[in-house]
């Protein structure tokens, strides 16, 4: 009986396909490199931060995080208006920062910040 299970549980496995990436797909990583001054923790408050990371990513057209972590908890975005949707966090937390910036083709990067 045991042999007869394990040679349909063997005959069952050997048949299935599984999915495999697309190997003709390519990508390569831009090689811009960003300059920027360390980070923002010289400026002020943590609104002033996020206009200013919202200003950078703007200027450079970056759609993710370029400094620390402004505040407990940050969250970027990118879309097509200046209230785009950026990560949130999970925990009941205190908005201090919210910022956009739009960039010369129209797209909007926003920052927020908790604490």
């Amino acid at each position: 009986m045991k042999i007869l299970i394990m040679t349909i549980l063997m005959a069952a496995t050997s048949s299935m396909v599984y999915a495999r990436p697309n190997r003709s797909y390519t990508y390569s990583q831009p090689t811009k490199v960003y300059s920027y001054a360390n980070n923002t923790s010289n400026i002020g408050n943590d609104q002033d931060r996020c206009q200013a990371e919202a200003d950078y990513m703007a200027a450079n057209k970056i759609s993710g995080h370029v400094w620390g972590c402004i505040g407990s908890f940050e969250g970027v975005g990118y879309g097509s208006s200046p209230n785009c949707n950026t990560c949130t966090p999970s925990s009941n937390m205190r908005l201090t920062g919210d910022a956009s910036a739009e960039d010369n083709s129209g797209r909007w990067y926003r920052v927020r910040s908790w604490r």
